[in-house]
């Protein structure tokens, strides 16, 4: 008996590593901390990059980008992505394994208590599988340092307590029990896979033009959406996982008979091109290099100037204006941040101004004030501020509000 029956033929064997890959992804970027969400802070942290709250207009297109490239690749592969890279299939599979396994363990056990043990150590199994993706799934919003400490010293508060047992008990749930019901069923993707694929999209094909299908009925059984593809080509429920086809091709390679199902390529050739796929292809070229272009055009550092409070007379003499400078380094070194005005007399007062390099990943902010003389007639005093950082100089125009010496 093979103890992972899930992991033999060549199209299934192919799709397991693929998944494999992805749960190493899901695993390293926390453990790395190079993909994860500050919301406290408002910052995404990016290998290495910050991308603070107030342009996550990035994040926000790269999710678009993600999504329109699901869905254009699902033009061309089906429901590929279900069998290869959703996670609720990828921990599937891996629960199925630990099933496999906890029947391999208890072969020699007594008949009639060998079920009742396997079951319990694949049910132990996923829930520790369950505990580690929910550890592993807060890694993506708090240090994964910071979170196994916590749970080390049960320092565990809301965060890591309610949420973290919450995520994994609907982790051991989805495992132990829903699974592949899910994908059948409730998942929001599959259900919209007849409006993103088409005729020429990849599928399983069924022929009989080398002979006549001998009835085993195996690739249904084998099925993990429990479909009979012999049924049809573009059921809703086939993710093109190809288990179909390793089981036709182990069963007639018996009678040295070749498969009679296989994946139909027709829609990649030049002829299977049509203005459909052009377009879909233009459009996310197009997609990606605008987001690549949006990209490449931020600035690690940014500063914003605006008016505090003004007409306020810190003596019969002198008129005054506050402005408030806010200084945001992005990058990974300190950055200096200069400020002067210009257009203003030469007996005007000007303090406040940044004397300091602003750290790296942090936001600093400057109080300007902006002091006159009373002379002559009141009224506006324009005149402009030149903030200067590495990524330029800007100038923001503002102006004093003066009174005018009164007479006596």
């Amino acid at each position: 008996m093979a103890t992972f029956p899930r992991w033999h033929g060549h199209y299934t064997r192919r799709r397991r590593v693929i998944q494999l890959g992805f749960l190493l992804v899901f695993a390293v970027l926390p453990l790395l901390d190079v993909f994860r969400f500050d919301l406290p802070a408002g910052k995404l942290h990016l290998f290495g990059a910050e991308i603070w709250l107030d342009e996550w207009t990035y994040l926000w297109l790269g999710l678009m980008f993600a999504m329109w490239l699901v869905a254009a690749l699902s033009l061309l592969f089906g429901r590929v992505y279900c069998a290869y890279a959703c996670p609720q299939m990828v921990f599937s599979e891996l629960a199925h394994d630990l099933d496999a396994l906890g029947k391999r363990i208890f072969r020699r056990a007594p008949r009639a208590r060998a079920k009742q043990l396997a079951r319990a150590f694949s049910l132990a199994a996923i829930a520790l599988t369950a505990v580690l993706a929910s550890v592993l799934f807060m890694g993506y919003f708090a240090p994964l340092g910071e979170v196994l400490y916590r749970l080390a010293s049960f320092d565990v508060g809301l965060w890591v307590g309610a949420v973290g047992a919450s995520l994994s008990l609907v982790a051991f749930l989805d495992l132990a029990f829903l699974r592949e019901g899910f994908c059948r069923s409730a998942c929001p993707y599959g259900l919209l896979q007849g409006i993103l694929e088409d005729g020429k999209s990849l599928h399983v094909k069924f022929t009989e033009e080398t002979g006549p299908c001998i009835e085993c009925k195996l690739c249904a059984r084998v099925c993990p959406m429990e479909i009979d593809i012999r049924k049809g080509a573009f059921q809703i429920e086939c993710t093109r996982c190809g288990t179909c086809i390793d089981a036709c091709t182990q069963v007639l390679a018996r009678q040295q008979r070749p498969s009679l199902l296989a994946f139909d390529l027709s829609g990649f050739s030049w002829r299977g091109w049509d203005l459909k796929r052009g377009l879909v292809a233009l459009s996310t070229v197009g997609f990606a290099v605008g987001l690549a272009w949006a990209v490449s055009q931020r600035e690690t550092v940014s500063v914003q100037l605006a008016p505090l409070s003004s007409d306020v007379a810190v003596s019969t003499e002198l008129a005054e204006s506050r402005f408030l400078l806010r200084a945001a380094n992005r990058g990974r070194q300190a950055v200096p941040v200069t400020v002067r005005a210009e257009g203003l007399p030469l007996d005007a007062q000007v303090t406040g101004l940044p004397e300091e390099l602003v750290p790296a990943g942090s936001e600093q902010r400057f109080t300007l004030i902006v002091r006159l003389p009373e002379t002559g007639e009141g009224g506006l005093k324009p005149f402009t501020w030149i903030v200067g950082s590495p990524v330029g100089e800007e100038r923001f125009d503002a102006a004093v509000l003066t009174r005018g010496r009164r007479k006596s």
